[in-house]
């Protein structure tokens, strides 16, 4: 039986450290023309599905603009989930290749820059357009269900899984992405590869049963709180 130990790489809403990018504070573009009162404008369709697919290719660069002063941002790893993109540092891209994340995704250069196009970090970035999801490679277990009274109505929940296991422990894929809204918006990796990602800036850690003790509590659960891993 599978004992190793998951984790999830997952990042509260506010109140984060210095060098990353908090819940909203970021927009992701794909044009910037200088002579627009909003410079910064999505004109493609890349990040919209039809049946038979992504409707386009990744333009060659994208654009994350945010509010912040230059050589503050340092992150590894910024997930914006409703359009499926992991926007990962070089460091951290050069990790997941080496660790089976490969052929899961389009790739493009993202451009981190403030509202007048100035150059907000030295670190490189790239986009992450997830192609191919994980949660086939995972035996869930039992679930703990969250419903709210709307929900009930509706009938829907959302449901968290504290014994989530890898079906096949051989595999030597050691990062994992998953579409559902419980887990979408973090990266789940093995216990092998821990130190390695705590070596990153500033990652904000849990194993997955603890993730599922906090995911309905999230606001009382903010970086740096007890069950949080460090290096």
């Amino acid at each position: 039986m599978n004992t190793e130990e998951l984790y999830i790489w997952n990042y509260g809403i506010d109140k984060l450290p210095k060098g990353l990018l908090e819940f909203g504070r970021s927009d992701v573009c794909d044009t910037y023309d200088e002579s627009k009162r909003q410079k910064f404008q999505n004109h493609g369709q890349w990040m919209w599905k039809n049946k038979d697919g992504w409707r386009e290719n990744l333009p060659s660069v994208l654009y994350l603009v945010c509010n912040k002063k230059p050589g503050i941002l340092q992150f590894d790893f910024l997930d914006k989930y409703s359009i499926k993109l992991k926007i990962v540092s070089e460091e951290f891209l050069s990790l997941l290749q080496e660790n089976g994340f490969v052929d899961k995704y389009d790739i493009t250069t993202v451009k981190v820059v403030n509202k007048k196009n100035e150059s907000l970090t030295d670190k490189k970035y790239y986009a992450l357009r997830i192609n191919h999801f994980d949660n086939d490679s995972f035996h869930f277990g039992k679930g703990i269900t969250y419903q709210s009274d709307l929900q009930k109505e509706r009938g829907t929940c959302f449901t968290v899984y504290p014994d989530m296991k890898l079906k096949d422990s051989s595999i030597k894929q050691n990062f994992f992405v998953l579409d559902s809204i419980e887990y979408g918006d973090g990266i789940i990796f093995r216990e092998r590869v821990l130190d390695k990602v705590l070596n990153l800036y500033r990652p904000e850690i849990y194993k997955l049963s603890d993730y599922s003790k906090i995911w309905n509590n999230r606001g009382n659960y903010l970086y740096g709180n007890e069950l949080m891993i460090v290096k």
